[in-house]
Formats: structure tokens, C-alpha cells, sequence
């Protein structure tokens, strides 16, 4: 096979991860070659045209003030963002029963009773303190006869989904049955699988971690996400090699043979930045490649439906609704407005994820915007059945990205395998938004991600390359 190139580094996946891997070498005075499989840069952000005008962010989309290595991109290419309307009633449809969302249990409160809930039994302080929460509540009067009976039904049933899932850890908490519907559809929506396929440990150590106590929803970028990654791609000295998919990766001494079907790259290292799911595509003949292996196979891709509704008018703020809602039923079905601050038509953004969102890609594109409008009537009334414009992006199955946004860890599988894919030594490194520590799933994780895989290859000592 005839030898492509050499560098310091190879990064394989041209998303925000293995820009921002890439910036961070040629900042370093490494050489670097990106090979990214799909005919475009920017992974899972992708800024499309709307039908009736304008753009829509067909992933990545939404940060906060905390995402600082976005929001300085952001300045570096001059761009202004708008914040995410977010005045007015949020809602929760459970069954035939659209609630105030202020009057049940939060998101943020059902997050720090899964922190106690949750155990990880390697740990003897995780355990005695569990044990001791245990007591406690057992030898504290309930809270209501619902909780008491919530609590004894726990005891008696035969569990339905695996014991060590999300879904198990959410029936232990003995919520009600609507806070539980609704704390089941967030997290279905959120990561993408149906809670009973989802690592309670390894939910509960990405909620514990997270490095941001500000509201998700604030700002976003008009004109698209793909914004950032132009700047990302903007100082890079080594021009990106485009539908080059990686076949194999090796180590032999000292040196990495990276190859695709048009040959063979030469480095120090490689930085693989594309998702778990499509990582165990890539043969790997480097030590421990067992181990990798089960490492990454503890990974399954997220199923996500996102779809974008133009309106003439915010017909919800009249009724002083935020046109944020979260369905219990069909689980996994979430929708905010989405509007922006420069003029543009007023627009809600709902999305589908976990096992609703597999279903539903398996129907047409018109039966499915059908259903969706039908369940957004029950919170948002008959107005809500006319949209001006709709633009939908499937991510179930895609062949780039295994599905979206992100890839989870999976019941039965390594509960750390995050941290153990973001400590992989040698010459092989790993980098994405699933492996951040601080920003799991966010293009601000992927691009931190990116930075520290590099950081570590110089901290080893890397040449640079003549």
C-alpha cells in the first residue's frame, strides 16, 4: 500500500472534536492530517437550509454561558448570539393531563435523587453511604400513602427492566407515576435510548460531573453552528482529506499506519475523534486491542428525531406558555422555542429520542410530521396544526455518526467506559463529545476533548516533524 504522508499526528474524524485535536497540534508545532470519511466537515453539526427561507441547525445547536471554548470561537468570527426565549409556563403532558412543569419534580431534582440512588459498588464509601440513606428513609416516616405504596409495590414486584439500568434506578425512587413518565421521557430524549438500555452508573457519574449549574437552553448562533466549525477549520495549515473513511489502524514500534482505501498515513500518534459506535468499525492492531474492543462495544449509538416548525406568530406566548413541553407518553418527545431575536418567523423545535425515535424513522416523512403535530396539539391547541415551514433531520441509524446526538453506554457494558476510552494510552489516543469529562455530549466537550488528547501527546514529548 502505497504511504500517503507522515505526520505527527493523525486525526481521524473531522468533527468539532478532531478540529479542535488538529488546531491544538498545529498550535503545538506538530504536524497534523485530518481524514474525516464523510464529504463534509463538522460530525454531528450540520447547518442546513430551511424550505421557506433562512437555515436551521439540523444537530448541534444550543449552548450556555459555561461553554467557553464556544462562546470564544464565537467572538473570534465576529458572530452574535441570541438567546432562547425562555419566559413564560412550561408544560407537561402526562396521559390526558397537561401540567404546570412547576408542579412536579424537576429534572435537576430528580438528578440529585438518582446521585443518592445510584451506587457504584466497586466503591466501600459508595456503599456505606447508601446503606446509610437507606436507613434513613427507612426509619423516616413517608411522605405521603402514595410514597407508601409506591414503596411497598417496589418491594414485591418482579423488577421489568435490568438492575442495573436508568430505568430501575428511576422506579426506585418511588416517584409519582406522572413525575416518573415525565423523568422516563426526559432522559429518553436526552441520551437518546429507552431507559431500561441505559448504564444507571454511568448516568448518574455524567450528571455528577457535568461543569455547569446555568439553564441548557440560552443561547444559539444565528446562521447555524456550522459557524463555529468554519472558525475551527479557519488557522488549520493542513487541508483536511475529505470521504477518506479509515480501514485500519496499527502500531508497530514506534510509529502508527493509519490506512483508508486510497492508503497509507504515517505518524507519531493518532487521535481517533469520531463516535464509539463508528470507532469499532476501524480494525485496531495495537496492544490491549481486546480490551479496546470490549471498551467500545459498551457504547450504542442514540436514536434522535429533531424537527423545526415555522409560525406567522408565537401563538403560545399569548397564552403565556413558554412552548417548552415534555410528553410522558410518547415518551421521549420534548419541544422549546427555538426563535430567534433578528426578525425571523417565530419557531418551536421538538425532538423525538429513544425507542419513539426508532419507531417513528421507520415511518414516511409525512406520516411522521403528521403524528407529531397531533400529540403537539394536546399542549398547544389546534394553532399549532399549521405550521409555515417544517424541516425535519433523522439521526437513527446514520451511516456516519452510528445515530445521534450521542452514543451511550449500555446496560451490561463497562459503566466507566468513558473514562477508560479518555485514559487510553499509548500511541493511540481517543477524543469526542462522548468522552469529555466535563461537557459529555456538547460540541463544547468535543472540542475539550480534542484539546486534552493533544495536550497529552505533547506531554509525552512528541518531536515535531522536520
Amino acid at each position: 500500500m502505497k504511504t500517503e504522508g507522515r505526520v505527527n499526528v493523525v486525526v481521524v474524524g473531522g468533527g468539532a472534536a478532531g478540529l479542535a485535536a488538529a488546531a491544538a497540534a498545529e498550535e503545538a508545532g506538530l504536524s497534523c492530517q485530518i481524514l474525516e470519511a464523510q464529504p463534509r466537515l463538522g460530525g454531528r453539526v450540520r447547518t442546513l437550509p430551511m424550505p421557506g427561507g433562512g437555515v436551521f441547525d439540523a444537530g448541534a445547536q444550543i449552548v450556555n454561558g459555561d461553554m467557553r471554548a464556544v462562546l470564544a470561537l464565537a467572538r473570534r468570527a465576529g458572530l452574535r448570539l441570541s438567546p432562547v426565549p425562555r419566559s413564560g409556563i412550561d408544560l407537561c403532558v402526562v396521559g390526558d393531563d397537561t401540567l404546570r412543569a412547576d408542579d412536579l419534580m424537576s429534572p435537576d431534582e430528580v438528578s440529585d435523587l438518582l446521585d443518592d440512588q445510584v451506587v457504584r459498588w466497586d466503591s466501600v464509601g459508595e456503599v456505606l453511604r447508601a446503606l446509610r440513606l437507606k436507613l434513613q428513609w427507612m426509619t423516616t416516616p413517608w411522605e405521603s400513602v402514595g410514597e407508601a405504596g409506591r414503596g411497598l409495590r417496589h418491594l414485591v414486584e418482579k423488577p421489568t427492566a435490568p438492575r442495573d439500568s436508568l430505568a430501575a434506578a428511576l422506579r426506585a425512587l418511588l416517584l409519582s407515576s406522572e413525575e416518573e413518565a415525565v423523568a422516563y421521557s426526559h432522559y429518553s430524549e436526552c441520551l437518546g435510548r429507552p431507559p431500561e438500555e441505559i448504564n444507571a452508573q454511568m448516568a448518574r457519574d455524567l450528571i455528577s460531573r457535568y461543569a455547569s449549574e446555568r439553564d441548557d437552553l440560552e443561547f444559539q448562533v444565528p446562521g447555524g453552528m456550522m459557524q463555529i466549525v468554519d472558525r475551527l477549520t479557519a488557522d488549520l495549515r493542513h487541508t483536511p482529506r475529505l470521504a477518506s473513511p479509515v480501514q485500519r489502524i496499527g502500531v508497530t514500534d514506534d510509529r502508527v499506519a493509519v490506512e483508508t482505501a486510497a492508503g497509507l498515513w504515517e505518524a507519531d500518534y493518532a487521535v481517533v475523534a469520531v463516535p464509539p459506535p463508528v470507532a469499532q468499525r476501524i480494525a485496531f492492531d495495537i496492544d490491549g486491542s481486546d480490551r479496546l474492543a470490549a471498551i467500545l462495544s459498551s457504547f450504542v449509538a442514540g436514536d434522535t428525531i429533531k424537527t423545526v416548525l415555522v409560525f406567522g406568530t408565537a401563538f403560545w406566548r399569548l397564552d403565556g406558555l413558554s412552548g417548552t413541553v415534555v410528553f410522558g407518553d410518547p415518551a421521549g418527545l420534548a419541544v422549546v422555542d427555538t426563535s430567534l431575536d433578528d426578525g425571523s418567523p417565530p419557531r418551536l423545535t421538538a425532538f423525538v429520542g429513544g425507542a419513539v425515535a426508532r419507531e417513528w424513522a421507520a415511518l414516511g416523512q409525512e406520516a411522521r410530521q403528521a403524528m407529531l403535530l397531533r400529540h403537539l396539539s394536546r399542549a398547544f391547541g389546534d394553532d399549532v396544526l399549521s405550521p409555515q415551514t417544517v424541516a425535519e433531520a433523522v439521526w437513527v441509524d446514520d451511516p456516519w455518526s452510528g445515530g445521534g446526538y450521542n452514543a451511550t453506554v449500555r446496560t451490561g457494558g463497562y459503566h466507566d467506559a468513558i473514562a477508560r476510552l479518555a485514559a487510553w494510552g499509548g500511541r493511540v489516543r481517543f477524543a469526542g463529545a462522548e468522552v469529555d469529562d466535563l461537557f459529555w455530549g456538547y460540541v463544547e466537550g468535543a472540542i475539550h476533548s480534542g484539546r486534552n488528547a493533544v495536550a497529552r501527546i505533547v506531554a509525552d514529548g512528541v518531536q515535531a516533524a522536520a
